[in-house]
């Protein structure tokens, strides 16, 4: 009798752990931080899957579209672009877009800081930026900026 109940009890405990760690979980979604040498770069969220809330991808173009209209901020060849996490992604992928092309960004996780890093390129002209950040759980973020390199 005292066995059954044990079990039953521990039975009861390990479900409220699953639910409490995965339904009613309240994960605070990662800020972020964009700057060049000491400006804050405005972003937009393009698209993102945090838990059980999650943007529809065909919002994507919506976003692309109005940051296209948006005035960009002033930069040089070769400056830093610096991005601050709140909450350490495990991988994150950097997509330049020019007005032809677009193509993929070296980037670099800096251990010291955990920031990343990407360098600006040489050719002129205002190029948007995709920030995708990936958490565990298939959790993600898509970011876009605006730098008009002059």
């Amino acid at each position: 009798m005292v066995k059954s109940v044990l079990m039953y009890l521990l039975a009861i405990f390990t479900m409220y752990l699953i639910i409490n760690q995965t339904i009613l979980s309240k994960e605070e979604e990662p800020k972020v931080k964009f700057e060049l040498a000491d400006k804050t770069i405005p972003y937009k969220i393009a698209n993102y899957s945090w838990g059980k809330r999650m943007k529809d991808r065909t919002t994507f173009k919506d976003t692309f579209t109005a940051i296209k209209k948006e005035v960009a901020i002033a930069a040089f060849e070769g400056d830093s672009v610096k991005i601050h996490f709140s909450k350490q992604p495990e991988n994150v992928e950097i997509v330049e877009h020019s007005a032809t092309k677009k193509s993929y960004v070296y980037d670099q996780y800096s251990k010291g800081y955990g920031d990343y890093t990407f360098h600006i390129g040489s050719k002129k002209g205002e190029r948007i930026y995709e920030v995708k950040g990936t958490w565990k759980g298939n959790n993600y973020f898509t970011y876009l900026i605006k730098l008009k390199i002059l």
